[in-house]
Protein backbone atom coordinates (compact mmCIF):
# COMPACT_ATOMS: atom_id res chain seq x y z
CA UNK A 1 0.00 0.00 0.00
CA UNK A 2 1.03 3.62 -0.47
CA UNK A 3 0.69 6.68 1.71
CA UNK A 4 -1.39 9.77 1.04
CA UNK A 5 0.60 12.82 2.08
CA UNK A 6 0.14 16.52 2.64
CA UNK A 7 3.12 18.84 2.92
CA UNK A 8 3.82 22.10 4.76
CA UNK A 9 6.91 24.23 5.26
CA UNK A 10 8.39 23.21 8.62
CA UNK A 11 8.36 26.88 9.67
CA UNK A 12 4.54 26.74 9.65
CA UNK A 13 4.59 24.04 12.34
CA UNK A 14 7.09 25.85 14.60
CA UNK A 15 6.20 28.24 17.38
CA UNK A 16 5.89 31.68 15.81
CA UNK A 17 8.71 34.03 16.76
CA UNK A 18 10.85 31.26 18.26
CA UNK A 19 14.59 31.25 17.44
CA UNK A 20 14.19 28.14 15.26
CA UNK A 21 11.25 29.67 13.39
CA UNK A 22 13.12 32.92 12.82
CA UNK A 23 16.22 31.02 11.70
CA UNK A 24 14.25 28.93 9.23
CA UNK A 25 12.37 31.91 7.79
CA UNK A 26 14.97 34.69 7.99
CA UNK A 27 18.40 33.19 8.69
CA UNK A 28 20.04 36.08 6.86
CA UNK A 29 18.91 38.42 9.67
CA UNK A 30 20.61 36.27 12.35
CA UNK A 31 24.10 36.14 10.88
CA UNK A 32 25.52 37.55 14.11
CA UNK A 33 24.81 34.15 15.66
CA UNK A 34 25.52 31.72 12.81
CA UNK A 35 27.08 32.18 9.40
CA UNK A 36 25.46 29.52 7.23
CA UNK A 37 21.70 29.62 6.67
CA UNK A 38 18.97 27.12 7.46
CA UNK A 39 18.08 25.73 4.02
CA UNK A 40 19.51 24.41 0.77
CA UNK A 41 21.02 27.82 0.01
CA UNK A 42 22.82 27.67 3.37
CA UNK A 43 24.28 24.25 2.51
CA UNK A 44 25.40 25.55 -0.88
CA UNK A 45 27.00 28.64 0.67
CA UNK A 46 28.91 26.45 3.14
CA UNK A 47 29.91 24.16 0.26
CA UNK A 48 31.21 27.07 -1.81
CA UNK A 49 33.27 28.55 1.03
CA UNK A 50 37.04 28.20 1.04
CA UNK A 51 36.99 25.96 4.15
CA UNK A 52 39.09 22.88 3.46
CA UNK A 53 38.72 19.33 4.75
CA UNK A 54 41.50 18.02 6.99
CA UNK A 55 41.92 14.64 5.29
CA UNK A 56 44.35 13.25 7.85
CA UNK A 57 41.85 13.87 10.64
CA UNK A 58 39.07 12.37 8.53
CA UNK A 59 41.10 9.17 8.08
CA UNK A 60 41.82 9.01 11.81
CA UNK A 61 38.11 9.24 12.57
CA UNK A 62 37.26 6.67 9.90
CA UNK A 63 39.74 4.24 11.46
CA UNK A 64 38.15 4.67 14.89
CA UNK A 65 34.70 4.24 13.36
CA UNK A 66 35.62 0.94 11.76
CA UNK A 67 36.79 -0.32 15.15
CA UNK A 68 33.45 0.73 16.68
CA UNK A 69 31.53 -1.30 14.12
CA UNK A 70 33.78 -4.32 14.64
CA UNK A 71 33.46 -4.03 18.43
CA UNK A 72 29.65 -3.89 18.22
CA UNK A 73 29.52 -6.79 15.71
CA UNK A 74 27.78 -4.69 13.04
CA UNK A 75 28.74 -4.66 9.37
CA UNK A 76 29.94 -1.17 8.49
CA UNK A 77 27.92 0.50 5.72
CA UNK A 78 29.58 1.33 2.43
CA UNK A 79 29.28 5.00 3.39
CA UNK A 80 32.26 4.49 5.73
CA UNK A 81 34.57 4.25 2.71
CA UNK A 82 33.01 7.36 1.18
CA UNK A 83 33.47 9.12 4.52
CA UNK A 84 37.14 8.09 4.65
CA UNK A 85 37.65 9.24 1.07
CA UNK A 86 36.42 12.73 1.89
CA UNK A 87 32.68 12.77 1.14
CA UNK A 88 30.68 15.64 2.57
CA UNK A 89 28.96 14.90 5.85
CA UNK A 90 25.39 15.73 6.87
CA UNK A 91 25.17 15.09 10.61
CA UNK A 92 22.35 14.69 13.07
CA UNK A 93 22.40 13.31 16.59
CA UNK A 94 20.33 12.27 19.56
CA UNK A 95 20.57 10.69 22.97
CA UNK A 96 20.35 6.91 23.09
CA UNK A 97 16.68 5.92 23.26
CA UNK A 98 15.75 2.41 24.38
CA UNK A 99 13.50 1.22 21.58
CA UNK A 100 13.91 4.41 19.54
CA UNK A 101 11.87 6.75 21.69
CA UNK A 102 9.78 9.58 20.20
CA UNK A 103 9.25 9.73 16.44
CA UNK A 104 11.61 12.64 15.90
CA UNK A 105 14.53 10.28 16.64
CA UNK A 106 13.80 8.69 13.27
CA UNK A 107 12.77 11.95 11.57
CA UNK A 108 16.17 13.50 12.35
CA UNK A 109 17.94 10.65 10.61
CA UNK A 110 15.61 10.76 7.61
CA UNK A 111 16.25 14.51 7.39
CA UNK A 112 20.01 13.96 7.29
CA UNK A 113 19.56 11.27 4.62
CA UNK A 114 17.50 13.52 2.39
CA UNK A 115 20.00 16.39 2.43
CA UNK A 116 22.89 13.96 1.85
CA UNK A 117 21.01 12.55 -1.15
CA UNK A 118 20.33 16.06 -2.44
CA UNK A 119 24.04 16.84 -2.32
CA UNK A 120 25.00 13.56 -3.96
CA UNK A 121 22.45 14.07 -6.74
CA UNK A 122 23.98 17.51 -7.38
CA UNK A 123 27.36 15.87 -7.99
CA UNK A 124 28.85 16.33 -4.52
CA UNK A 125 29.27 12.92 -2.78
CA UNK A 126 27.76 13.07 0.71
CA UNK A 127 26.92 10.71 3.58
CA UNK A 128 24.45 10.91 6.45
CA UNK A 129 26.00 10.47 9.92
CA UNK A 130 24.13 9.81 13.17
CA UNK A 131 25.97 10.95 16.31
CA UNK A 132 25.04 8.85 19.34
CA UNK A 133 25.02 11.05 22.45
CA UNK A 134 25.83 8.06 24.63
CA UNK A 135 27.28 9.64 27.76
CA UNK A 136 25.50 12.79 28.83
CA UNK A 137 21.81 12.06 29.50
CA UNK A 138 19.82 10.83 32.48
CA UNK A 139 18.50 7.30 32.31
CA UNK A 140 14.90 8.37 32.98
CA UNK A 141 14.89 10.34 29.74
CA UNK A 142 15.74 7.36 27.57
CA UNK A 143 14.16 4.29 29.15
CA UNK A 144 10.67 4.43 27.58
CA UNK A 145 9.18 4.21 24.11
CA UNK A 146 5.45 4.85 23.70
CA UNK A 147 3.38 2.95 21.18
CA UNK A 148 -0.25 3.28 20.15
CA UNK A 149 -3.29 2.51 22.34
CA UNK A 150 -1.30 3.13 25.51
CA UNK A 151 1.35 0.48 24.80
CA UNK A 152 4.68 1.27 26.48
CA UNK A 153 8.09 -0.34 26.23
CA UNK A 154 9.98 0.47 29.43
CA UNK A 155 13.55 -0.68 29.89
CA UNK A 156 14.48 -1.49 33.49
CA UNK A 157 18.06 -2.80 33.55
CA UNK A 158 20.18 -3.46 36.59
CA UNK A 159 22.60 -0.76 37.64
CA UNK A 160 20.48 2.27 36.75
CA UNK A 161 21.37 3.77 40.10
CA UNK A 162 24.73 4.69 38.57
CA UNK A 163 25.02 8.11 36.99
CA UNK A 164 27.57 7.19 34.37
CA UNK A 165 27.12 7.06 30.59
CA UNK A 166 23.79 5.48 29.63
CA UNK A 167 25.49 3.91 26.65
CA UNK A 168 27.48 1.74 29.06
CA UNK A 169 24.38 0.13 30.58
CA UNK A 170 23.85 -3.54 29.81
CA UNK A 171 21.19 -4.53 27.30
CA UNK A 172 20.52 -8.17 28.12
CA UNK A 173 18.28 -10.99 26.92
CA UNK A 174 15.44 -9.87 29.21
CA UNK A 175 15.48 -6.40 27.64
CA UNK A 176 15.56 -7.92 24.17
CA UNK A 177 12.64 -10.22 24.95
CA UNK A 178 10.56 -7.31 26.29
CA UNK A 179 11.44 -5.23 23.22
CA UNK A 180 10.44 -7.99 20.80
CA UNK A 181 7.11 -8.40 22.63
CA UNK A 182 6.45 -4.67 22.24
CA UNK A 183 7.38 -4.88 18.54
CA UNK A 184 4.82 -7.64 18.02
CA UNK A 185 2.15 -5.80 19.99
CA UNK A 186 2.58 -2.69 17.84
CA UNK A 187 2.69 -4.48 14.48
CA UNK A 188 6.19 -3.17 13.83
CA UNK A 189 8.03 -4.65 10.84
CA UNK A 190 10.08 -7.63 12.01
CA UNK A 191 13.70 -6.95 12.89
CA UNK A 192 16.51 -9.28 13.90
CA UNK A 193 16.27 -10.55 17.47
CA UNK A 194 19.59 -10.19 19.28
CA UNK A 195 20.66 -13.07 21.48
CA UNK A 196 23.74 -11.85 23.35
CA UNK A 197 24.38 -9.22 26.00
CA UNK A 198 25.72 -5.87 24.84
CA UNK A 199 25.95 -2.22 25.84
CA UNK A 200 23.01 0.03 24.99
CA UNK A 201 25.27 1.94 22.58
CA UNK A 202 25.82 -1.28 20.62
CA UNK A 203 22.09 -2.05 20.57
CA UNK A 204 21.30 1.42 19.24
CA UNK A 205 23.92 1.01 16.49
CA UNK A 206 22.26 -2.27 15.51
CA UNK A 207 18.80 -0.64 15.54
CA UNK A 208 19.84 2.27 13.35
CA UNK A 209 21.59 -0.11 10.98
CA UNK A 210 18.36 -2.17 10.72
CA UNK A 211 15.84 0.67 10.55
CA UNK A 212 17.81 2.51 7.87
CA UNK A 213 19.49 -0.52 6.28
CA UNK A 214 19.06 0.62 2.67
CA UNK A 215 19.88 4.27 3.41
CA UNK A 216 23.56 3.81 4.29
CA UNK A 217 23.51 5.79 7.55
CA UNK A 218 26.86 5.94 9.33
CA UNK A 219 26.71 5.76 13.16
CA UNK A 220 29.39 7.29 15.41
CA UNK A 221 29.77 7.06 19.18
CA UNK A 222 31.68 10.04 20.53
CA UNK A 223 32.38 8.23 23.80
CA UNK A 224 35.54 6.64 22.43
CA UNK A 225 39.08 6.84 23.80
CA UNK A 226 40.64 7.12 20.36
CA UNK A 227 38.30 9.91 19.23
CA UNK A 228 38.67 11.84 22.47
CA UNK A 229 42.43 11.63 22.19
CA UNK A 230 42.23 13.24 18.73
CA UNK A 231 40.40 16.19 20.33
CA UNK A 232 42.62 16.43 23.42
CA UNK A 233 43.35 20.10 22.80
CA UNK A 234 39.67 20.91 23.44
CA UNK A 235 39.80 19.36 26.90
CA UNK A 236 43.15 20.96 27.72
CA UNK A 237 41.80 24.42 26.85
CA UNK A 238 38.95 24.01 29.33
CA UNK A 239 41.27 22.91 32.15
CA UNK A 240 43.69 25.76 31.43
CA UNK A 241 40.86 28.33 31.50
CA UNK A 242 41.12 29.06 27.79
CA UNK A 243 37.91 27.27 26.81
CA UNK A 244 34.69 28.44 25.19
CA UNK A 245 33.03 30.00 28.26
CA UNK A 246 33.61 33.65 27.34
CA UNK A 247 32.68 33.12 23.70
CA UNK A 248 29.39 31.46 24.66
CA UNK A 249 28.67 34.21 27.19
CA UNK A 250 29.02 36.90 24.53
CA UNK A 251 26.53 35.14 22.26
CA UNK A 252 24.17 34.40 25.16
CA UNK A 253 24.07 38.08 26.09
CA UNK A 254 23.06 39.03 22.54
CA UNK A 255 20.61 36.12 22.32
CA UNK A 256 18.85 37.31 25.48
CA UNK A 257 18.31 40.74 23.94
CA UNK A 258 16.69 39.22 20.85
CA UNK A 259 14.87 36.16 22.19
CA UNK A 260 14.91 36.09 25.98
CA UNK A 261 16.69 33.66 28.30
CA UNK A 262 19.04 31.32 26.39
CA UNK A 263 18.71 27.55 26.73
CA UNK A 264 22.24 26.94 27.97
CA UNK A 265 24.16 28.75 30.68
CA UNK A 266 27.83 29.45 29.91
CA UNK A 267 30.37 27.91 32.29
CA UNK A 268 34.03 28.65 32.86
CA UNK A 269 34.76 24.93 32.42
CA UNK A 270 32.48 23.02 30.04
CA UNK A 271 33.61 19.51 30.90
CA UNK A 272 32.39 16.62 33.00
CA UNK A 273 34.68 13.93 34.34
CA UNK A 274 33.75 10.27 33.98
CA UNK A 275 35.17 8.58 37.07
CA UNK A 276 36.25 4.95 37.33
CA UNK A 277 33.41 4.49 39.83
CA UNK A 278 30.85 5.23 37.11
CA UNK A 279 29.95 8.78 38.12
CA UNK A 280 29.76 11.80 35.81
CA UNK A 281 30.91 14.88 37.73
CA UNK A 282 30.97 18.51 36.67
CA UNK A 283 34.56 19.61 36.18
CA UNK A 284 34.42 22.49 38.67
CA UNK A 285 33.18 20.15 41.41
CA UNK A 286 35.73 17.50 40.46
CA UNK A 287 38.50 20.11 40.80
CA UNK A 288 37.31 21.01 44.29
CA UNK A 289 37.71 17.39 45.36
CA UNK A 290 40.90 16.57 43.44
CA UNK A 291 42.87 19.80 42.90
CA UNK A 292 43.61 22.15 40.00
CA UNK A 293 46.31 20.00 38.38
CA UNK A 294 44.74 16.57 38.90
CA UNK A 295 43.24 16.67 35.39
CA UNK A 296 46.66 15.83 33.96
CA UNK A 297 46.26 12.28 35.27
CA UNK A 298 42.93 11.73 33.46
CA UNK A 299 42.72 9.39 30.50
CA UNK A 300 41.25 10.86 27.26
CA UNK A 301 38.01 8.87 27.57
CA UNK A 302 37.34 10.35 31.01
CA UNK A 303 36.70 13.76 29.47
CA UNK A 304 33.00 14.34 28.72
CA UNK A 305 31.91 17.58 27.00
CA UNK A 306 28.78 19.35 28.20
CA UNK A 307 25.95 20.55 25.98
CA UNK A 308 27.92 23.60 24.80
CA UNK A 309 31.23 21.88 24.14
CA UNK A 310 29.90 18.68 22.56
CA UNK A 311 29.01 20.33 19.21
CA UNK A 312 32.58 21.66 18.95
CA UNK A 313 33.96 18.18 19.64
CA UNK A 314 31.50 16.61 17.19
CA UNK A 315 32.32 18.99 14.36
CA UNK A 316 36.06 18.92 14.97
CA UNK A 317 35.84 15.19 14.29
CA UNK A 318 33.25 15.09 11.50
CA UNK A 319 33.89 18.37 9.63
CA UNK A 320 30.23 18.39 8.53
CA UNK A 321 28.85 20.46 5.70
CA UNK A 322 25.51 20.67 7.58
CA UNK A 323 24.05 19.76 10.96
CA UNK A 324 20.37 18.84 11.30
CA UNK A 325 18.78 19.47 14.70
CA UNK A 326 15.45 19.82 16.39
CA UNK A 327 14.06 23.31 17.06
CA UNK A 328 15.60 23.43 20.55
CA UNK A 329 18.96 22.19 19.29
CA UNK A 330 19.09 24.80 16.56
CA UNK A 331 18.28 27.47 19.15
CA UNK A 332 21.21 26.58 21.39
CA UNK A 333 23.62 25.90 18.51
CA UNK A 334 23.04 29.52 17.54
CA UNK A 335 24.83 30.45 20.79
CA UNK A 336 27.99 28.62 19.72
CA UNK A 337 29.15 30.52 16.63
CA UNK A 338 31.87 32.38 18.54
CA UNK A 339 32.87 29.15 20.33
CA UNK A 340 33.52 27.49 16.95
CA UNK A 341 35.67 30.49 15.99
CA UNK A 342 37.56 30.29 19.28
CA UNK A 343 38.82 26.81 18.40
CA UNK A 344 39.05 27.44 14.63
CA UNK A 345 36.51 24.67 13.99
CA UNK A 346 34.58 25.15 10.74
CA UNK A 347 30.86 25.50 11.52
CA UNK A 348 28.38 23.58 9.35
CA UNK A 349 25.20 24.96 7.84
CA UNK A 350 22.50 24.73 10.53
CA UNK A 351 19.07 23.32 9.60
CA UNK A 352 15.93 22.41 11.50
CA UNK A 353 14.94 18.78 10.94
CA UNK A 354 11.89 17.83 8.91
CA UNK A 355 8.79 16.85 10.88
CA UNK A 356 5.76 14.64 10.42
CA UNK A 357 2.30 13.69 11.62
CA UNK A 358 1.02 10.14 10.98
CA UNK A 359 -2.75 9.63 10.95
CA UNK A 360 -4.85 6.50 11.10
CA UNK A 361 -8.37 6.61 9.64
CA UNK A 362 -10.17 7.93 12.76
CA UNK A 363 -7.53 10.60 13.36
CA UNK A 364 -7.62 11.63 9.71
CA UNK A 365 -11.40 11.98 9.88
CA UNK A 366 -11.14 14.13 13.02
CA UNK A 367 -8.60 16.47 11.40
CA UNK A 368 -10.97 16.89 8.45
CA UNK A 369 -13.94 17.44 10.77
CA UNK A 370 -12.08 20.15 12.70
CA UNK A 371 -10.38 21.66 9.62
CA UNK A 372 -7.15 21.27 11.61
CA UNK A 373 -3.60 20.92 10.27
CA UNK A 374 -0.10 21.06 11.83
CA UNK A 375 0.32 24.74 11.00
CA UNK A 376 -2.24 25.36 13.77
CA UNK A 377 0.29 23.89 16.27
CA UNK A 378 -0.48 21.72 19.30
CA UNK A 379 -4.08 20.85 20.12
CA UNK A 380 -5.35 19.39 23.42
CA UNK A 381 -8.36 17.08 23.46
CA UNK A 382 -10.38 19.67 25.43
CA UNK A 383 -9.54 22.39 22.91
CA UNK A 384 -10.44 20.06 20.04
CA UNK A 385 -13.85 19.22 21.50
CA UNK A 386 -14.55 22.91 22.12
CA UNK A 387 -13.46 23.74 18.58
CA UNK A 388 -15.90 21.19 17.20
CA UNK A 389 -18.77 22.41 19.43
CA UNK A 390 -18.09 26.02 18.39
CA UNK A 391 -18.33 24.87 14.77
CA UNK A 392 -21.75 23.37 15.46
CA UNK A 393 -22.87 26.69 16.93
CA UNK A 394 -21.48 28.67 14.00
CA UNK A 395 -23.65 26.67 11.61
CA UNK A 396 -26.63 28.35 13.25
CA UNK A 397 -25.29 31.78 12.32
CA UNK A 398 -22.28 34.00 12.99
CA UNK A 399 -23.23 35.66 16.28
CA UNK A 400 -20.04 37.72 16.42
CA UNK A 401 -20.77 39.24 13.02
CA UNK A 402 -24.33 40.10 14.10
CA UNK A 403 -23.10 41.52 17.40
CA UNK A 404 -20.49 43.68 15.64
CA UNK A 405 -23.13 45.09 13.30
CA UNK A 406 -25.52 45.71 16.18
CA UNK A 407 -22.71 47.43 18.13
CA UNK A 408 -22.09 49.77 15.18
CA UNK A 409 -25.80 50.63 15.10
CA UNK A 410 -25.84 51.29 18.86
CA UNK A 411 -22.78 53.55 18.67
CA UNK A 412 -24.31 55.42 15.73
CA UNK A 413 -27.55 55.81 17.67
CA UNK A 414 -25.64 57.17 20.71
CA UNK A 415 -23.63 59.54 18.53
CA UNK A 416 -26.89 60.91 17.10
CA UNK A 417 -27.97 61.80 20.61
CA UNK A 418 -24.68 63.38 21.71
CA UNK A 419 -20.95 62.62 21.72
CA UNK A 420 -21.08 62.29 25.51
CA UNK A 421 -23.37 59.24 25.16
CA UNK A 422 -20.74 57.18 23.32
CA UNK A 423 -18.47 56.17 26.31
CA UNK A 424 -21.44 54.88 28.33
CA UNK A 425 -22.76 52.99 25.30
CA UNK A 426 -19.39 51.36 24.63
CA UNK A 427 -19.06 50.32 28.29
CA UNK A 428 -22.51 48.72 28.12
CA UNK A 429 -21.64 46.91 24.89
CA UNK A 430 -18.47 45.57 26.53
CA UNK A 431 -20.53 44.12 29.39
CA UNK A 432 -22.99 42.58 26.94
CA UNK A 433 -20.10 41.03 24.98
CA UNK A 434 -18.77 39.41 28.17
CA UNK A 435 -22.25 38.07 28.96
CA UNK A 436 -22.54 36.74 25.41
CA UNK A 437 -19.22 34.90 25.83
CA UNK A 438 -20.50 33.31 29.03
CA UNK A 439 -23.75 32.29 27.33
CA UNK A 440 -21.83 30.74 24.42
CA UNK A 441 -19.85 28.62 26.89
CA UNK A 442 -23.15 27.33 28.32
CA UNK A 443 -24.45 26.62 24.82
CA UNK A 444 -21.21 24.80 24.04
CA UNK A 445 -21.66 22.66 27.17
CA UNK A 446 -25.17 21.71 26.07
CA UNK A 447 -23.90 20.79 22.59
CA UNK A 448 -21.22 18.55 24.13
CA UNK A 449 -23.82 16.84 26.32
CA UNK A 450 -26.10 16.26 23.35
CA UNK A 451 -23.23 14.76 21.30
CA UNK A 452 -21.32 12.94 24.03
CA UNK A 453 -20.19 10.03 21.85
CA UNK A 454 -18.90 12.31 19.10
CA UNK A 455 -16.95 14.36 21.66
CA UNK A 456 -15.45 11.20 23.16
CA UNK A 457 -14.30 10.07 19.72
CA UNK A 458 -12.66 13.43 19.07
CA UNK A 459 -10.91 13.39 22.45
CA UNK A 460 -9.61 9.85 21.94
CA UNK A 461 -8.17 10.65 18.52
CA UNK A 462 -6.37 13.69 19.89
CA UNK A 463 -5.02 11.99 23.02
CA UNK A 464 -4.14 8.68 21.38
CA UNK A 465 -2.79 9.93 18.06
CA UNK A 466 -2.65 13.55 17.08
CA UNK A 467 -1.45 15.39 20.17
CA UNK A 468 -1.04 13.24 23.32
CA UNK A 469 -1.55 15.42 26.40
CA UNK A 470 -1.42 18.46 24.14
CA UNK A 471 2.11 17.61 22.97
CA UNK A 472 2.83 17.13 19.25
CA UNK A 473 2.71 13.47 18.24
CA UNK A 474 6.32 13.34 17.03
CA UNK A 475 7.58 14.29 20.51
CA UNK A 476 5.75 11.45 22.29
CA UNK A 477 4.83 8.42 20.18
CA UNK A 478 7.12 6.00 18.38
CA UNK A 479 7.37 6.38 14.62
CA UNK A 480 7.75 2.60 14.34
CA UNK A 481 4.44 1.97 16.12
CA UNK A 482 2.58 4.72 14.26
CA UNK A 483 3.75 3.44 10.88
CA UNK A 484 3.01 -0.13 11.92
CA UNK A 485 -0.64 0.82 12.34
CA UNK A 486 -1.09 2.11 8.79
CA UNK A 487 1.59 0.56 6.57
CA UNK A 488 5.15 -0.72 6.30
CA UNK A 489 8.37 0.97 7.39
CA UNK A 490 10.14 0.71 3.99
CA UNK A 491 7.10 2.28 2.28
CA UNK A 492 7.10 5.07 4.83
CA UNK A 493 10.79 5.95 4.50
CA UNK A 494 10.57 5.73 0.71
CA UNK A 495 7.52 8.00 0.61
CA UNK A 496 9.20 10.46 2.99
CA UNK A 497 12.34 10.80 0.89
CA UNK A 498 10.39 11.10 -2.35
CA UNK A 499 8.16 13.85 -0.98
CA UNK A 500 10.99 16.04 0.32
CA UNK A 501 13.40 15.31 -2.52
CA UNK A 502 13.20 18.68 -4.28
CA UNK A 503 12.26 20.88 -1.31
CA UNK A 504 14.76 23.64 -0.55
CA UNK A 505 13.42 24.24 2.98
CA UNK A 506 12.79 21.98 5.99
CA UNK A 507 9.39 20.32 5.57
CA UNK A 508 6.51 18.97 7.68
CA UNK A 509 4.69 15.96 6.22
CA UNK A 510 1.30 14.44 7.03
CA UNK A 511 0.94 10.73 6.27
CA UNK A 512 -2.36 8.86 6.21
Amino acid sequence: MGFSTAQFAQAEALKKGSPASQWTLHSESLQQFWKWGGNWSGIQARLESSLKLDRHRRQQVASALLKQYERDDVIAPSSLKAFKDGAHVITTGHQLQAGGGPAYFHYKILSAVRWARRLSESGEPAVAVFWMASEDHDFEEIQSTFGVDGSVFRWEPKGTEQKGPVGELLWDEHAEKAWQAWVTENNVDSFVQQSCNMKLSARVRKWVSEWFADLNVLVIDGHDAELKNIAMHLWQAEWEKNGIGNAVQESADQFQVDFGKPQIQPRENNLFVLTDEGARQRADRWIQANGEEAWRTLRPEQHSPNVALRPIYQEYLLQSIAFIGGPSEVSYWMLLGRAFEHHCVHPPALLVRDGALILNEPASAICKLLSWNPSMLGLSSADAVNLWADGVLEKRGDLELHFDRWSEIMEGYAKGIHESAIPTTRATLSKIEKELTAVKKKWRKIIKQQHHDQCEQIARSIDDWISPKGIPQERVLSALALVGAIGSWPEFTGSWLENVRCSDEPQFLVFQ
